[in-house]
């Protein structure tokens, strides 16, 4: 079975691209989800509780992303197994773009299933599949225009425009301080942070996401402000390495870094951490394979990662965030 669809959503990119990683959100929105959890960063488990014509049982299924990519979407495949009632399958794209100050997410998915859910026809389970993305869609749509029961409360969309001079209006709040400036339509967030406004402490490497070194929060998401336009950003909310800590102080990474000397040079060090704290309030136990898999996006070439990873889990400690050794005290 193949599904396309076109959804436009009320609400800028970067609050639908951070409830689209929220597992809360997902499980809110999801008919029937009974849990939605991260096992690790792009990986969830879920257990749905579904009905397909005469066919109701209880799904536990586990879905990864790959191919992500910060703003504009991912790949996602997923699983789920009902026992007797059958099995499921999916792979989708899902795609995000800026239309009319408003987004608009564009998906296409493939599904398999066996099992009972075979027996029953394609045209039932096409239909059904249909109707729970319907659903799925309309609690996600009321959740981030504010409609909805839930807590998620996205910045509000800033539509900009660029005028014929080519220059944006950027309007964000960056280390808890607003800004706002008159910009050329293509200046790069990173250059926007560190030339107009002085944060160096976010670092240019290469230009095309891999190092990481640029990496920052957007509404709470770490993303690579070395291709993202500041006017993309406009209306949301920026931490760099400058604000991550209260003023004066240190963040339990930074002091966990310098603790383990999880530097050198210290040029991939903002973008670790930022990636890092990321990892942290993900909501997944903390491990050294699921710390490795959080910072596979960011690169550094004097370390050898075992220092950062044990600072990465020394941090979580004293953050009490679950650990692969129990759960912190």
């Amino acid at each position: 079975m193949e599904f396309t669809g076109t959804q436009l959503i009320p609400a800028r990119r970067a609050a639908v691209w951070a409830a689209l990683n929220d597992p809360a959100v997902l499980q809110q929105c999801i008919p029937g989800c009974e849990r939605f959890e991260a096992t690790a960063p792009g990986e969830w488990t879920a257990v749905v509780m579904a009905a397909v014509g005469p066919v109701k049982a209880r799904f536990t299924g586990s879905v990864k992303l790959d191919d992500i990519q910060p703003l504009a979407g991912y790949r996602l495949a997923g699983q789920g197994q009902g026992g007797v009632a059958g099995f499921g399958k999916l792979q989708a794209r899902v795609r995000l773009r800026d239309e009319a100050g408003d987004t608009r997410l564009d998906y296409t998915a493939q599904a398999q299933v066996g099992g009972k859910l075979a027996q029953i026809g394609s045209r039932l389970v096409t239909g059904a599949a249909r109707k729970i993305a319907d659903q799925f869609f309309s609690s996600f749509n009321a959740l981030l225009s504010g409609g909805g029961a839930g807590s998620f409360a996205p910045a509000t969309a800033t539509a900009v425009h660029a005028g014929d001079s080519g220059l944006a209006a950027v309007k964000l709040t960056v280390n808890g301080r607003p800004v706002q400036r008159q910009v050329e339509a293509r200046l790069l967030l990173v250059d926007f942070l560190r030339k107009d406004l002085g944060l160096t402490g976010t670092h240019v490497g290469c230009d095309t996401t891999q190092c990481g070194a640029c990496t920052v929060h957007l509404d709470g998401v770490a993303v690579k402000s070395c291709t993202l336009l500041a006017a993309q950003a406009s209306g949301g909310v920026v931490t760099t390495i400058e604000g991550l800590a209260p003023e004066g102080g240190l963040h339990p990474l930074q002091q966990a870094f310098h603790r383990c000397h999880a530097l050198q040079c210290g040029f991939c060090t903002p973008g670790m951490i930022m990636a890092a704290d990321g990892l942290l309030r993900s909501g997944c136990t903390i491990d050294d394979a699921s710390i490795a898999r959080g910072l596979e996006g960011n690169l550094c070439r004097c370390t050898g990662y075992v220092h950062i990873i044990e600072a990465v889990k020394q941090a979580a400690r004293a953050m009490g965030v679950p650990t692969a050794e129990g759960a912190a005290p």
